[in-house]
């Protein structure tokens, strides 16, 4: 997956940074975007950091505000002039790479600065085409054009993969062809020039099936075909595992049913039983090792709207930042909606960085439901009344 760095400077488009920021989140996943400043840890050598980040980096979006090139420092000195600035160092090091796409994305009416205006090190960025993003109406169509130039560039690197697979593939097909028929041709009566001949003629036009492992001299599938269901069946392991993994847990198998649909941008519960009290509900986000992640939700901020969840109702969650929202069929009035949320209330989402989100029942644990894309249900049982 494509790793995004966003350089920007505090001072100077800090808020439409947090924009961009929450709508490649969404878009790519947390785990994929690395946000300057924020994401170095306390007492870290943030050249050691940058350069990191820098190296693993596939794309580099350089945010520039109107006052992105005049910013000084405490002496009177423009920043970008100092080779120590975080700014400069971002900039310069991005440069440097060949294989790193670097966009810069002009907000706030910002102009492309000119070569003349830059540190030589940094003169090639004039020669990069900019994107701009601007504020309302237009934000989300400028946000919208910048997600798909990422985009063309994470399928211009997911297009090669399929070739290496299948060549792997294509060797071990080749080495087990050599293993079954030439060795064991070896003590047998059958001329070795037959046998060779015979691994030549099938290793370029045939594949084993099956049965050939039982068999070696049978041979019906041509290669790509063998190349495909191999591809195939890992697929399929690969799902049985991660689904098996985020298997939803209950505690309570007799218990009063909740049902929970969601999918990466909304959020819903839904009560089939008989009323309940929004504020006996908390949700937290948890990684692959179980451990809580700072991201939750507590029912009693539906509660400032309706203190209950009644039979055949619904509380959601629809943050303002989406507009993809679920609309589940079976919410046919809602006792709650919230829809001003902060992102460490997104506990259902990918962005979460979370593996699983666990339902609370008056602080005690009642389930666990995976945190996936696209749109999902999850049957959670409370203790009985």
């Amino acid at each position: 997956m494509t790793s995004i760095f966003i350089s920007y400077r505090r001072a100077d488009s800090m808020a439409f940074t947090g924009r961009i920021y929450d709508r490649l989140v969404n878009a790519f996943g947390v785990r994929h975007i690395f946000k300057d400043v924020e994401d170095i840890p306390p007492g870290e050598d943030f050249r050691s950091v940058l350069d990191k980040a820098l190296t693993v980096a596939d794309v580099v979006l350089i945010v520039i505000g109107p006052q992105w090139l005049m910013i000084t420092d405490d002496e009177g000195k423009r920043r970008l002039h100092d080779p120590t600035d975080f700014v400069r160092i971002e900039v310069e090091t991005a440069l440097k790479r060949k294989d790193v796409l670097v966009i810069p994305v002009l907000v706030n009416n910002a102009v492309m600065p000119s070569v003349e205006a830059l540190p030589p090190a940094l003169k090639d960025l004039a020669f990069r085409n900019s994107v701009v993003v601007r504020n309302d109406p237009d934000f989300n169509p400028d946000i919208n054009h910048l997600i798909t130039a990422i985009e063309k560039k994470v399928k211009g690197q997911s297009g090669r993969t399929p070739i290496i697979i299948g060549a792997l593939v294509a060797l071990a097909i080749v080495a087990a062809l050599v293993i079954f028929l030439v060795l064991p041709g070896m003590n047998s009566a059958q001329p070795t020039a037959t046998v060779t001949a015979q691994v030549a003629q099938v290793s370029t036009t045939t594949a084993p099936t099956l049965e050939a492992t039982k068999a070696p001299t049978q041979t019906t599938e041509p290669t790509v075909a063998a190349v495909e269901v191999t591809a195939e069946a890992t697929e399929v392991a690969t799902e049985a595992v991660t689904a098996d993994s985020l298997t939803p847990t209950v505690a309570f198998p007799n218990g009063r049913p909740l049902q929970l649909l969601y999918n990466d941008s909304s959020f819903y519960v839904f009560n089939s039983g008989s009323s309940i009290a929004f504020s006996s509900l908390k949700f937290e986000a948890l990684d692959a090792a179980g451990n809580p992640l700072p991201v939750a939700y507590s029912g009693s901020n539906w509660s400032s709207q309706n203190a209950n969840l009644t039979s055949q109702g619904c509380g959601a969650l629809e943050p303002v930042q989406f507009s993809q929202f679920l609309n589940p069929s079976k919410c046919k009035f809602f006792n709650s909606k919230r829809t001003n949320l902060q992102s460490k209330e997104w506990f259902w989402r990918t962005a979460s960085g979370g593996s699983t989100f666990r339902v609370l029942w008056n602080d005690a644990e009642v389930a666990r439901c995976p945190v996936m894309a696209g749109s999902n249900t999850c049957d959670v049982r409370i203790p009985p009344a």
